[in-house]
């Protein structure tokens, strides 16, 4: 998914961070950790930070923004139930 990533737009790489974080229960921050060392979680959200993200950032739909997503999820959720 390496090429695929970088050419994702700002916007679109902030929702995948949210999309990311919703469905692992775990913040994008904590999985490289864990699958990589702190040295390159903390070069990855230092990275993320000049750039407007946030890596440690929770997904949280009291956010307005995570609320929308929310609601595009369960409506694409639902659509599909409906098709089978």
């Amino acid at each position: 998914y390496g090429v695929q990533i970088m050419k994702l737009t700002k916007n679109q790489g902030r929702i995948l961070i949210k999309l990311i974080d919703r469905e692992t229960q775990n913040s994008s921050y904590n999985l490289i950790r864990d699958f990589r060392s702190f040295f390159h979680a903390g070069f990855w959200q230092i990275t993320a930070r000049i750039f407007g993200h946030d890596l440690k950032k929770e997904y949280n739909t009291i956010n307005k923004e995570d609320k929308m997503i929310e609601y595009i999820i369960m409506g694409m959720e639902n659509k599909k139930k409906y098709r089978m």
